[in-house]
């Protein structure tokens, strides 16, 4: 069995990539929000569970325990928290605000996001189901992020995902621990609009003037994990022979006049879009506290999460990498921190009865290089889940 899946793994990884022989554009995948995973330095492959290891790892679907999220609302903010202070301060100015007034503050402020970090928001919303060897869940996202030389230069994405999965997962006795194998399938209609912010102050209302991508894809993952004792080592194939959106261009108003499934369009032609395969290999250890462990539970964490490398994903060892502990007090408050591709992130959750909060401040590195392109957020999730 691990022999047959090592080979389907190195195949489908490797091989179907080499196949390409289009124009690519490689897309972002498509994951919730999660600040219990960002505030613990973006950990997930090994200590991952319920709504969380979703679309994560698959093998956590073999989890003893189930998990029903009915419903997980999540929001992320795209700015640095000394911005979104400055911004909460001139809330009272901002109806006065006029892109070509130099001298008006926020004008300065949005100026100075647009050419360092970037601003933007993305919102989730999903329920699901992990645990008897099953998962099943159903996401919608939506996204935006604007960052360019100027704010009249800048260029904006939009982006709305529609995401179902199913996968199943087996545990095996080996002795030593149990070892989980699991797969998943990632039915998604996505649609996206690269634009220019000058283009939409021009263009405001005309619909027909804005171009609109979209379409659909499958993806699909692999995922194994060892359980022994206190240990869990994980290795997950997200997006195993990277996932092909067979997208078609449309205007604006054929999208909205078919409520985000538009028919006829246009082909792209011979670019071919897809979301890069990525290797998570982690590893979470959970110290037994005996009697103390109601009272007081830490968890410490180390993920290495790893692009298939090609022109657009060569990182380095920083992007890579990802650190986290969590302390959990009381069995229902958790403090978190973690160091996210060479950036520090802190977070805080709380689940009273079946309403679960987590709140996390993090940064993302869009780049190459850890420095290059930092992407802070600060990220809220409400969920009722049992």
């Amino acid at each position: 069995m691990m022999k047959k899946l090592s080979i389907l793994i190195i195949l489908s990884t490797f091989l179907v990539p080499l196949g390409w022989s289009f124009d690519q554009q490689f897309l972002e995948p498509v994951l919730p929000i999660s600040p219990t995973l960002k505030g613990q330095g973006g950990v997930s492959t090994a200590n991952a569970e319920g709504w969380d290891a979703l679309f994560v790892n698959p093998a956590a679907y073999a989890s003893k325990t189930s998990s029903l999220t009915f419903l997980a609302v999540g929001g992320a903010a795209y700015l640095p928290l000394s911005a979104l202070s400055k911004t909460l301060e001139g809330r009272s100015s901002w109806s006065n605000f006029n892109l070509t007034d130099t001298q008006n503050p926020n004008t300065a402020l949005l100026n100075s996001l647009l050419t360092d970090t970037g601003i933007g928001a993305e919102a989730t919303t999903g329920l699901g189901w992990v645990g008897n060897n099953l998962g099943i869940g159903l996401l919608v996202q939506g996204n935006t992020f604007a960052k360019g030389k100027s704010l009249l230069g800048a260029s904006l994405t939009l982006e709305q995902s529609i995401v179902g999965i199913v996968g199943m997962a087996w545990p095996f006795d080996v002795g030593m621990g149990t070892v989980k194998v699991g797969g998943a399938l990632r039915p998604l209609q996505r649609t996206y609009s690269d634009l220019g912010v000058a283009d939409v102050l021009s263009n405001m209302g005309n619909l027909s003037a804005y171009k609109v991508r979209s379409g659909f894809g499958m993806g699909w993952d692999l995922g194994a994990r060892w359980d022994y004792q206190t240990f869990k080592t994980g290795l997950v194939i997200r997006d195993a022979g990277s996932t092909v959106i067979n997208f078609k261009d449309y205007t604006g108003t054929q999208w909205a006049a078919g409520l985000g499934f538009p028919a006829g369009g246009t082909s792209t032609g011979t670019t071919l879009f897809r979301v890069p395969t990525v290797i998570g290999l982690g590893s979470s250890w959970t110290p037994d506290m005996g009697q103390a462990g109601a009272m007081f539970q830490p968890s410490l964490s180390v993920d290495f999460q790893i692009p298939v490398k090609d022109e657009f994903t060569q990182t380095s060892f920083w992007t890579w990498t990802h650190l986290g502990a969590e302390a959990r007090f009381l069995q229902f408050l958790s403090l978190r921190t973690g160091l996210n591709q060479g950036y520090f992130t802190f977070g805080l959750g709380a689940k009273v009865f079946i309403l679960d909060f987590n709140l996390a401040i993090y940064a993302d590195e869009l780049g190459r290089y850890s420095g290059l392109n930092r992407r802070s957020a600060l990220a809220m999730e409400w969920a009722f889940r049992m």
